[in-house]
């Protein structure tokens, strides 16, 4: 992770805007980690930002405490900036040729002036910065892991994205998944944007966020995930009622999703996928 910041009270708020770990042991380290920073215990980073800072002075102006990790991305870093204690900007700091990083900014754009039900993140920035490629966007107050959606909060949300494409199509978010949702005083937001993209797969995200819960979170088994995807009451043909979809529809977007996954080197997950493939009727990728 190599989590840096400026420590003390603003260091540690600013950590706590990028530092959301998904699970429970995680979550726990991170609550340390805070806890160590806000009592300056440990290194520090005057300057989390340094590689890539006069190109971003007028973001830094405005803080007063900022932290910066490398992300799961390989080449990325994300970065949050605090001024008084309360959340301004969030950073994401990649390679000049991160096509992902450039793809997220460019949907952020096409998402600021559509009518959704939920918050997307605001673009501030984003351009070339040095070697770097860099997205700007303003961070949220009070954000915190959302958890395990509601079924009406799901199906709300896949519903609004499946219905946001132009024309018949749809606005895929690509990785809908309980790490990229958050709570906020304002309402639930969706983050992270970088594999959006308008095609005709309104049920995409749904499944997605199913299969992920499982085979990722280990919230769900096999069983729930499966009845869920075929059920005629689970969320998938729920979903495709909305839509005017028929249960045909829903079976065809369910095979097409596993037959485009790719293998992972995890084994539990790729265990976990292809035991709800084999439930489903669809023999497992390889």
């Amino acid at each position: 992770m190599g989590l840096r910041t400026t420590g003390g009270r603003n260091g540690a708020a600013a950590a706590r805007v990028i530092d959301r770990p998904s699970r429970l042991m995680g979550r726990v380290a991170s609550f340390l980690d805070q806890l160590v920073v806000r009592m300056d215990i440990g290194p520090r980073a005057d300057d989390p930002l340094a590689a890539v800072e006069p190109q971003l002075r007028r973001f830094l102006n405005e803080a007063d405490g900022a932290a910066c990790m490398h992300s799961s991305m390989p080449g990325r870093s994300i970065a949050a900036l605090v001024a008084g204690g309360s959340p301004r900007y969030v950073l994401k700091i990649g390679q000049a040729d991160d096509h992902p990083l450039r793809n997220e900014a460019e949907f952020l754009k096409r998402t600021a002036g559509m009518a959704l039900s939920f918050r997307v993140p605001d673009l501030t920035y984003a351009d070339v910065v040095g070697e770097h490629y860099v997205v700007a966007t303003h961070a949220w107050r009070r954000a915190r892991f959302a958890g395990m959606l509601t079924r009406n909060e799901l199906l709300g949300i896949t519903e609004v994205l499946a219905t946001a494409g132009p024309g018949s199509g749809s606005l895929v978010h690509g990785d809908l998944a309980p790490w990229n949702i958050l709570r906020t005083p304002e309402g639930i937001g969706v983050i992270d944007w970088e594999t959006a993209t308008f095609a005709d797969q309104p049920l995409r995200d749904l499944i997605h966020y199913v299969v992920q819960t499982g085979a990722i979170l280990r919230w769900t088994d096999v069983p729930t995930v499966t009845r869920e995807l075929t059920h005629p009451r689970g969320l998938v043909s729920e979903l495709a009622r909305r839509l005017g979809l028929v249960r045909s529809q829903a079976d065809e977007a369910v095979h097409a999703y596993f037959a485009g996954l790719p293998p992972v080197g995890v084994r539990q997950v790729q265990r976990f996928r292809d035991g709800v493939a084999t439930a489903v009727g669809i023999p497992p990728v390889r």
